[in-house]
């Protein structure tokens, strides 16, 4: 993927000699107005993985399950889970009756709260469902626009893709809370184990800013909690 800025020169001739830049480029005039135009790749994909992969959807029905395997992808950019049909790219509809498992990753549909509105997307539990606390990751990508140079011996900042993945908890089936994946916030949230976590993190040297070191101590915690 690439993508196009334009950087206009005042000129005071129809000459100018420019350096080599970053990227390709193309300069054209019009009149007084120079205009340099550079051709920058884009960094990262909006998508978890580019290549469509075949995967299950599971739909529960009161009349029952229906289970269909298509080639999918996940578009963490729109938050759309993308499958295949005839050929043409559709989005599956974000419906929490209905769960996708593409690859090593299961797909859910859950609700969440963002200043008091009530939105749904797709999240990924990140260990066993049965257990009293779940961690979720909502996969999430942002896209950083390319910036021009303030001055000529900089280089442009290419345009990119990059991960803002958020992760919440659920305890006991309950709502959904945002965490943030640090010491200090997910004992906050996991308050009844408190001390026991703290030893727990202290004697393993974790690390809570790792994702799987953050599974590690909600598992511990889970296995506390079936000692009860």
């Amino acid at each position: 993927m690439k993508t196009w800025i334009w950087a206009p020169v005042l000129l005071f001739s129809s000459w100018a000699a420019f350096g080599q830049y970053n990227g390709n480029k193309e300069m054209r005039h019009h009149g007084m107005l120079h205009i340099v135009e550079y051709e920058l790749p884009i960094n990262g994909s909006p998508y978890v993985d580019e290549l469509y992969k075949k995967g299950t959807i599971t739909i529960e029905n009161p009349q029952g399950t229906l289970v269909e395997e298509k080639l999918m992808r996940f578009n963490a950019f729109t938050g759309d889970m993308e499958y295949l049909s005839e050929g043409t790219a559709r989005a599956l509809l974000k419906r929490e009756n209905i769960t996708v498992t593409l690859g090593d990753l299961v797909y859910e549909v859950h609700p969440y709260k963002v200043r008091g509105e009530i939105f749904r997307a797709y999240f990924n539990p990140l260990n066993a469902k049965d257990q009293k606390v779940v961690l979720f990751q909502r996969p999430l990508k942002h896209f950083r626009k390319p910036k021009m140079p303030d001055h000529g011996y900089e280089d442009a900042r290419e345009p990119e893709y990059f991960d803002a993945s958020t992760y919440y908890l659920s305890i006991d089936g309950a709502a959904m809370v945002e965490v943030t994946l640090n010491k200090r916030d997910l004992l906050r949230n996991l308050e009844a184990h408190r001390s026991e976590l703290a030893a727990f993190i202290e004697d393993n040297d974790l690390n809570l800013r790792k994702l799987s070191d953050a599974v590690a101590v909600v598992n511990y915690y889970n296995s506390l909690e079936a000692l009860n």
